[in-house]
């Protein structure tokens, strides 16, 4: 295997968590008085920290958050979401099987998300995923966090490798902006929650079946 420390993003690359997010932001915004959020306007907050997606929620549904109100609602938000049965959130198709076929090759991997940690550790535990994985780091495992570079490097240094031999598998732009920083190649899955285009984004490789990432780690 060429690259034998891989790092994944969590939401929009290894699990389908839309539909209870969508939930249970809008029944957050409705506890403050706000609309639902439709499945769009949803997939347009995530993707860079719980504070930003909650900015974004508010400022599509009325006045934005004033900062003064944002740790607050911020710690409202993660309790929340890190309670909620999350019934809805899955593994994409062939993520378990792809990830115990990489262990079976030997490579070393990693979570590398920008979600909180509460709902990481409830999500990975509730799909039983963690058993794949020698390193998780949250959002708030580091004072930095993608597109950042730190995030990505951390992870390599924790598994016990090096950055040459490391490569970071996601679904948008904020994953690529974060290999490009490390110095690491970059795969997109082309069924995420991206909000550029790919072809601006400009991938080391874009694919559509997470089946195809062993083979394509052997080419990279």
């Amino acid at each position: 295997m060429a690259k034998k420390y891989v790092i994944f993003d969590l939401d929009g690359t290894l699990i389908d968590s839309i539909p209870d997010m969508c939930r249970e932001i809008s029944l957050f915004l409705k506890d403050h008085g706000r609309r639902e959020l439709t499945t769009q306007e949803a997939m347009s907050t995530i993707g860079n920290g719980a504070a930003m997606m909650l900015k974004g929620a508010f400022a599509l549904t009325g006045d934005p958050i004033e900062e003064k109100d944002l740790p607050d609602l911020l710690n409202c938000w993660i309790s929340q979401y890190s309670h909620a049965q999350m019934a809805l959130t899955k593994t994409y198709p062939h993520v378990e099987e792809t990830l115990s076929e990489l262990k079976k090759d030997g490579c070393k991997l990693a979570v590398c998300t920008n979600k909180p940690a509460g709902p990481t550790e409830a999500i990975l535990n509730k799909l039983d995923l963690k058993k794949y994985f020698d390193v998780v780091l949250d959002a708030d495992a580091l004072p930095v966090r993608k597109p950042e570079p730190e995030p990505l490097w951390e992870a390599v240094k924790r598994m016990g490798g090096t950055n040459d031999n490391a490569v970071m598998i996601g679904d948008g732009e904020t994953d690529a902006q974060a290999a490009r920083a490390a110095g690491f190649p970059v795969i997109l899955l082309t069924y995420g929650y991206a909000h550029i285009p790919f072809d601006e984004i400009k991938p080391d490789a874009l694919i559509d079946d997470f089946a195809e990432i062993p083979a394509l780690l052997k080419r990279l």
